[in-house]
């Protein structure tokens, strides 16, 4: 093996997706890549294990860490995956590397707009939740460990920064950078942003969050795209998943049951689905605003 170029290291071949096929990076292959996507996404569970031993006067299994150490070792990781793919030297020195994850600064017209976007996009979440059971069957909660974990104290604020913290960080760097990116290259945006939605709807294997998921992805999508920058998507991820964590810790009377009543509630139905249709239209006139605030997007139009 050939020693690296200067400002990289070998480690950089073995995890760091990227590489043009003709220095930096080029050792990177498809199953380093699976590797490197196994490992970050397993980590962020890690405090979610089982104790293997019974502790008694306690219920087993039980957890390996308690909610505490959960929220610092998440709040650890979120910060590791920020420095390993974006602050790093070899990154910083990498221009096609910070190009494909889009890694670029918020242009400052476009932050007033990421606001409003994660606003929207929270009413989407909470409307579609009573308007999809009408069409599609919610499958049962089977998640009791899950469950366990957030009764806890503190548990809610571990499960929290996982759900709307690292795995934003890590769907939004493969999906809105790696993957569209990389399409954008050889197909055209509009293409890039509508295969990347449906990948990312299909990969969680969910029929019932598949519309959602997918309109989650084309309003991401094209607010990465608009802004040049991968941080929008990533808020407005974390906005996405945190309000699911929120809203079922806030309300957890509200199980799949009780939506699916709601749905088939016509008092109910028709006015979630008018908020529903008011949500997606702002969601869809903030991510606009976004792009058109953009340098990127103004000089594109001259």
């Amino acid at each position: 093996m050939t020693a690296p170029p200067a400002g990289e290291t070998l480690l950089d071949r073995v995890v760091l997706p990227g590489g043009d096929g003709r220095g930096r990076g080029s050792g990177w292959t498809w199953p380093k890549r699976i590797v490197a996507l196994v490992f970050w996404g397993t980590i962020q569970g890690v405090f979610l294990l089982p104790r293997a031993v019974p502790v008694p006067g306690q219920p087993w299994p039980g957890f390996l860490l308690p909610p505490a150490v959960g929220l610092l070792l998440n709040l650890a990781i979120a910060a590791a995956f920020v420095w390993w793919f974006a602050l790093r030297r070899g990154v910083r020195d990498d221009p096609r590397r910070r190009a494909t994850y889009r890694l670029r600064a918020v242009p400052p017209a476009a932050a007033p707009w990421i606001l409003p976007a994660s606003a929207s996009m929270i009413a989407v979440v909470c409307a579609a939740l009573v308007v999809l059971p009408r069409f599609v069957r919610i499958p049962p909660d089977r998640n009791t460990f899950l469950d366990e974990y957030l009764d806890l104290p503190l548990g809610v604020a571990a499960v929290l920064v996982m759900v709307a913290v690292i795995a934003p960080l890590l769907e939004e760097f493969l999906f809105r950078g790696w993957m569209q990116r990389t399409l954008e290259r050889r197909t055209s945006p509009v293409v890039a942003i509508a295969v990347t939605a449906l990948a990312f709807g299909l990969v969680h294997v969910d029929l019932f969050g598949l519309p959602l998921r997918v309109a989650f992805g084309l309003a991401s999508g094209y607010l990465a795209w608009g802004t040049r920058s991968i941080w929008p998507s990533v808020i407005l991820h974390g906005a996405y998943n945190g309000s699911l964590v929120v809203l079922g810790d806030a309300l957890p009377q509200i199980d799949e049951r009780q939506l699916t009543a709601w749905a088939q509630n016509d008092a109910v139905f028709y006015p979630a689905l008018a908020g529903l249709a008011l949500a997606s239209l702002a969601l869809a006139a903030s991510v606009r605003r976004a792009r058109d605030a953009a340098p990127a997007a103004r000089a594109a139009r001259r």
